[in-house]
């Protein structure tokens, strides 16, 4: 494993896994969720990280810095920097981010336009999040009890549409109760009014953690998935 800094901080820094043979042209780039908080790390997506190495991927896992000390935009310019850094370093013409939770609410708002993007179970509606104290109260104990719409619409990806990607794959559970299926639904619907470029999977018997462990079988799709999609 090869660690690179980003920025001048410990915080910052992307773990690049290699398979012992490239096979893949695609590079995965994979950041975690964690509702923000300082206790879910990059390790939370390592299993992720090591099935795609195992398939001949180059994987990239992001830390960024969150928390209390961290007020948002942090997190997000801090994926910012770091997709850039990962671009510079392995140029390609094939990058495709892999976000979980927060982490999806992350690609979706640092996804370039030629990217792919694949976001499982993304928190992508923030003010729907405090408003049901989802993530036991998440957006209120990061954004603060007085934060306003208008900062949550910022950092909210179905205020941000159409979504600018190549093509994007969203996963969710329908036994989620982190983060609401339903605002993947509306996420989708809304971004079809204007772009049909996002796929939208709903689970069955599927919660929030669960999603993330490649045993499932959409992990098999995903690969499908990157590989049916590219270059689009």
């Amino acid at each position: 494993m090869e660690r690179i800094f980003y920025r001048d901080n410990e915080q910052c820094f992307i773990d690049v896994a290699k398979p012992n043979e490239v096979t893949q042209t695609d590079l995965i780039i994979l950041i975690h969720g964690g509702y923000w908080r300082t206790d879910k790390t990059l390790e939370t997506v390592a299993d992720i990280q090591t099935y795609f190495t195992k398939k001949g991927y180059v994987v990239c896992n992001i830390e960024y810095r969150r928390g209390e000390n961290n007020p948002w935009p942090i997190p997000s310019l801090d994926v910012n920097s770091a997709v850039e850094k990962i671009k510079q370093e392995f140029p390609t013409d094939n990058y495709v981010l892999i976000g979980h939770s927060v982490g999806g609410q992350l690609a979706l708002l640092n996804v370039g336009e030629q990217d792919r993007v694949i976001a499982l179970a993304p928190v992508t509606d923030l003010i729907y999040t405090r408003d049901h104290h989802l993530g036991d109260d998440a957006v209120q104990e990061y954004f603060g009890e007085e934060a306003s719409d208008t900062e949550l619409v910022k950092a909210s990806p179905c205020h941000h549409l159409p979504l600018k990607a190549a093509s994007c794959l969203i996963i969710h559970g329908a036994d989620d109760v982190r983060v609401d299926v339903g605002t993947s639904i509306r996420y989708f619907q809304e971004n079809l009014a204007d772009k049909n470029n996002i796929e939208l999977l709903i689970l069955p018997r599927m919660a929030h953690q669960d999603i993330i462990n490649p045993i499932h079988d959409h992990f098999s799709y995903c690969l499908q998935w990157i590989k049916g999609n590219m270059d689009k």
